[in-house]
């Protein structure tokens, strides 16, 4: 069934700006995009005009944990209490002296709270962290998580999703047994999987994974073509770890129950590290990278590694990022921002994660092709969405403007008021529609 989308201006991402045009919609694909004076109405079956408005393509979230949208417990059954109690008195033996502003207890507290949860309150999480994602006009992520129970959710679901199984491990034999978990996890879900779901792999960070690990991983990656994506010099003590061989890391570790271990080298910076593991690749998808000092940018840069950055949750947890226009340097075309979740970042809104860092560096049309079709290339989805071009699946976003704004004020916009996947409308005015 054809369709017309009529927009005073639409930015496809294609580097073009078409004013007064239609975008045309055929079985959820897009066909093309003509003027509106070049339209015969009486070929379509729906024609919506939005008169003075923008339609953009759909926001691409490189970096996102779904699962921690709502960690408010509701249940007040003696499990949970106990629960509580556990994990309180377990914080107190293993992070006694630690300063409760600290990355490491913050964490820590995300990861209680967490998993004090129930399975059903942990779903309820999970499903807030999507609406959250259409209302502000994401209509694909990259999620972390290392439960496959949410796997189900994503198939209903119309968002696009890379989910990326997250890896610990503190031994050679914990390695081993973390990989055929997680092997057997991917082999059954890639059976099951939809067409809007993508899986790869998500080694949590260098101090929480053991070199045996990332051996592995390499390999797998490469035999099966997968991404993988790591926290890459995020926190100070992840710098420490690596210097001195120990820090703060090593009482986390021991808090989710893993063993102290030492780095592969001690000295060695973040990206020096990873390529000592053999990492390094176009397939290497880092985020934060709040500490990497110029050597090892240059070193991802050299190698094509992308970025996903993540500022606003990078201020609030350590105090330190990386600038728009370092970014801009060394990851030109191979970065898109990432929101990680709710529980560190006060809204899930890509525009509002680009308006903290962006001071003129970014045009109107580079804001958009970061948000979209350069994070789509990153995850190697371009060929279904990240732009408005032909037979590409019709995702878009509507920015309705006032009589005194043109397509830049995108740029001082939170969300659309109108998301649609696939031409079908999941957001309208700013509601679900689903």
């Amino acid at each position: 069934m054809a369709k017309a989308y009529k927009a005073k201006w639409i930015i496809p991402s294609d580097g073009n700006i078409y004013e007064d045009c239609a975008l045309i919609v055929d079985e959820g694909k897009v066909q093309e995009i003509i003027k509106q004076d070049a339209l015969d109405e009486s070929k379509f079956d729906f024609v919506r005009d939005f008169k003075r408005s923008l339609i953009t393509p759909g926001f691409v979230n490189l970096h996102a944990h779904l699962q921690y949208s709502d960690l408010k417990v509701k249940n007040t059954s003696l499990k949970t209490k106990f629960k509580k109690l556990y994990t309180t008195i377990k914080k107190h033996y293993f992070l006694t002296g630690i300063s409760r502003k600290s990355f490491i207890f913050r964490l820590s507290n995300l990861l209680s709270d967490y998993f004090c949860l129930t399975r059903e309150e942990k779903i309820a999480s999970f499903k807030k962290g999507i609406e959250l994602s259409l209302l502000n006009g994401t209509t694909a992520v990259a999620q972390l998580s290392k439960e496959s129970k949410y796997f189900d959710l994503l198939n209903e679901t119309p968002l696009k999703t890379y989910l990326f199984f997250e890896l610990f491990s503190d031994s050679i034999d914990t390695s081993k047994e973390e990989f055929r978990a997680i092997k057997k996890k991917i082999d059954k879900l890639k059976m099951q999987k939809s067409e809007n779901t993508f899986v790869g792999v998500a080694p949590h960070s260098i101090c929480c994974v053991h070199k045996r690990l990332f051996k592995i991983l390499v390999k797998y990656c490469k035999k099966h073509n997968i991404l993988m994506t790591i926290r890459l010099a995020e926190s100070k003590e992840e710098m420490d770890w690596l210097t001195h061989g120990f820090s703060d890391v090593d009482l986390l570790n021991e808090f989710t129950n893993h063993k102290k271990f030492e780095p592969l080298e001690v000295g060695l910076t973040p990206a020096q590290y990873l390529e000592k593991l053999g990492v390094l690749s176009k397939q290497l998808i880092v985020s934060y990278g709040n500490y990497l000092p110029v050597s090892d940018l240059e070193l991802l840069s050299a190698n094509k590694v992308a970025l996903a950055y993540c500022p606003r949750i990078s201020d609030n947890l350590h105090n330190k990022k990386l600038s728009l226009s370092t970014v801009l340097e060394y990851f030109s075309n191979r970065f898109g921002f990432g929101l990680n979740s709710m529980a560190f970042n006060q809204d899930f809104s890509l525009l509002n994660e680009l308006k903290y860092v962006n001071n003129g560096e970014l045009s109107t049309l580079e804001a958009i092709r970061y948000l979209t079709i350069i994070p789509a290339k990153i995850l190697r989805l371009n060929n279904i969405i990240g732009s408005l071009e032909v037979d590409k699946d019709a995702d878009f976003n509507v920015f309705e403007l006032n009589d005194d704004e043109d397509y830049n004020a995108i740029l001082n916009k939170e969300r659309p008021n109108h998301v649609y996947i696939k031409a079908k409308r999941v957001v309208k005015r700013g509601q679900l529609n689903i």
